[in-house]
This record gives C-alpha cells, structure tokens and sequence, in this order.
C-alpha cells in the first residue's frame, strides 16, 4: 500500500478524508437512532403499564360487580 500512497498522495488524502466523514456521519446517525430507540422502549414501558393499570382496575370491577 505503500507504493499506492507515495505514488498519488492527493488522492490518497482524498480517500482517508472521505471515509473519515463517512464513519463520522456514521457514528452521529447511529447515536441518535440510539437515542430514539431508548425513547421508544421508556414510551412502550409506560404504555404497558398504563394498559397493566386498566386491565387490574377491570378485573377488580368485573370481580366486585353484583350478580344477577
């Protein structure tokens, strides 16, 4: 490889410089799907234990409620 860079070195530059930006760009979209993804699951546990809450308070009207 080293016969590579020493014979174009502009490019060379060109390349490292590219996939630098790319593997930034990488790292910046992976952390905010990152971020997304830990929002969603706090999100999905406080809807679960919304419905938990729901479901208990039905069974206990459902288990006290008179029959005819």
């Amino acid at each position: 490889m080293y016969w590579l860079v020493k014979q174009d070195k502009k490019k060379y530059a060109w390349g490292l410089t590219v996939v630098t930006v790319i593997a930034i760009i990488g790292i910046i979209v992976s952390q905010k799907a990152s971020k997304v993804a830990i929002q969603n699951y706090q999100q999905h546990q406080l809807d679960a234990r919304e419905i938990e809450e729901e479901n208990r308070q039905d069974s206990i009207k459902a288990s006290t409620a008179p029959v005819n």
